[in-house]
């Protein structure tokens, strides 16, 4: 365990394109990737699939690059890196052995905080991202929504929604878009 401490903290000084704020924290320029991606889907010559399944029905179809460009909007929506959000966070980092990678995880300070966890795992020998995961928590007058959001470097990404009102209703929504994945 001391081992995975001290690796960790030494690990952290070596990955690049982070930001930092007043206190030297280093935060992953996570707008530039999504950004990235989306001008590259935008400029790519294949088809853009979505699943969609609300409440267990299912249905599949190709979507245009400007509804592609509706839902990854979601992702640029959860933007921590500005020095007002970034106070508001903080950052560790562990190397994962098993998946050959580094993790980059930012937590709120505060219960408070819509965004609740965001992972970001970086290839151990590039430091390119492989996959982000976010997960937030809003309320909104009587419903509660819990959304969990995975991005896929160059491949996919989705965006699950589960819903519940204090009457009891309960609805859950997955978009899932592909463009360069085999999973359909």
């Amino acid at each position: 365990m001391m081992l995975l401490v001290f690796t960790t903290c030494h690990n952290k000084k070596t990955i690049s394109g982070g930001k930092t704020n007043s206190d030297s924290t280093k935060f992953y320029p996570l707008q530039t990737f999504f950004n990235q991606q989306i001008v590259d889907v935008d400029l790519g010559a294949f088809p853009v699939f979505q699943i969609k399944e609300v409440n267990g029905k299912r249905d599949s179809f190709s979507i245009s690059k400007e509804i592609f460009k509706s839902y990854a909007s979601e992702f640029l929506q959860k933007d921590i890196s500005t020095p007002a959000m970034q106070v508001k966070f903080t950052e560790s980092v562990f190397h994962d052995l098993s998946t050959k990678s580094y993790t980059l995880n930012y937590r709120p300070k505060s219960v408070d905080e819509p965004i609740q966890n965001i992972d970001i795992l970086l290839d151990e020998n590039t430091n390119l991202v492989k996959r982000v995961f976010i997960r937030t928590e809003i309320q909104h007058q009587d419903t509660s929504i819990v959304e969990q959001c995975n991005w896929k470097a160059n491949k996919s990404f989705q965006i699950n929604r589960f819903s519940k009102t204090k009457g009891g209703y309960v609805s859950n929504e997955l978009n899932y878009i592909s463009w360069n994945d085999s999973k359909k």
